[in-house]
């Protein structure tokens, strides 16, 4: 598995975002908080980001191993020249500067109290030609050993009625820098974060099938290709630089 790893100044990647997908002053904004503090906590190793999605919609979907991997995470993507939009609940968006900063940056809106309407403001932005980073556990593994818990169904869900492609993401290293449901950043040597994109969750079969067991085919294979990801992740080496 080959290994990218992407370091360059605000230049170069601005250089790279204008051969691809624009956005707007949020991205830069927060692209101008968070870098540098990113930069010094961890060693990036990006592997096979030749599988994101250059044009055109798409479901990431990702694990979640702590409350700063969606940086981490969003950070290759931008690197590579797609601008991720999150899903996140409806009360985020009401929250005064959070709110603000997710409509400017594109965020989708989720409300998990509309039943099967909850993702349709996720599924046109998809057929609009929007990146979703979906987090399909719901929130960051409670699992001892750090592996995926059971998944939702949303992306899978997205993924077949908007017709785009399911991309997993594996990522690994996050939560030795800042621990599971912990708020205590553990400052000093830098540590190695690996993000790996995997082969796009094969759906074609299912489009034609009843709905229901599509989507839970779907989610089994999504749920099945993300486990043997991570795992091969967390059996590496630890480093640190």
């Amino acid at each position: 598995m080959s290994t990218v790893r992407v370091m360059g100044s605000r230049s170069a990647l601005s250089s790279r975002f204008a051969r691809r997908e624009k956005f707007g002053g949020a991205w830069w904004l927060a692209l101008i908080v968070c870098k540098p503090a990113l930069v010094a906590l961890r060693q990036a190793d990006w592997r096979r980001a030749d599988r994101i999605p250059r044009s055109g919609g798409a479901v990431m979907a990702a694990n979640h191993v702590s409350h700063i991997d969606p940086l981490l995470v969003a950070e290759m993507l931008l690197a590579h020249g797609r601008v991720p939009r999150f899903l996140a609940k409806n009360a985020l968006f009401r929250v005064p500067i959070v709110g603000w900063w997710f409509r400017a940056a594109g965020h989708v809106e989720v409300d998990r109290d509309a039943g099967q309407g909850a993702y349709g403001d996720a599924v046109r932005a998809a057929r609009e030609g929007r990146l979703l980073l979906v987090y399909p556990e719901g929130s960051i593994t409670r699992r001892p050993d750090g592996m995926p818990m059971s998944m939702k169904s949303g992306a899978v869900r997205i993924a077949l009625e908007a017709s785009v492609p399911l991309v997993p993401v594996a990522q690994w290293g996050a939560q030795a820098i800042l621990p599971a449901y912990s708020r205590r950043l553990h400052l000093g040597r830098r540590t190695r974060v690996v993000i790996a994109v995997g082969e796009p969750i094969r759906l074609d079969d299912l489009r034609q099938r009843d709905p229901v067991s599509a989507v839970q085919i779907g989610l089994g294979r999504l749920e099945e290709a993300l486990a043997s990801m991570v795992r091969e992740l967390s059996g590496e080496p630890a480093r640190s630089h």
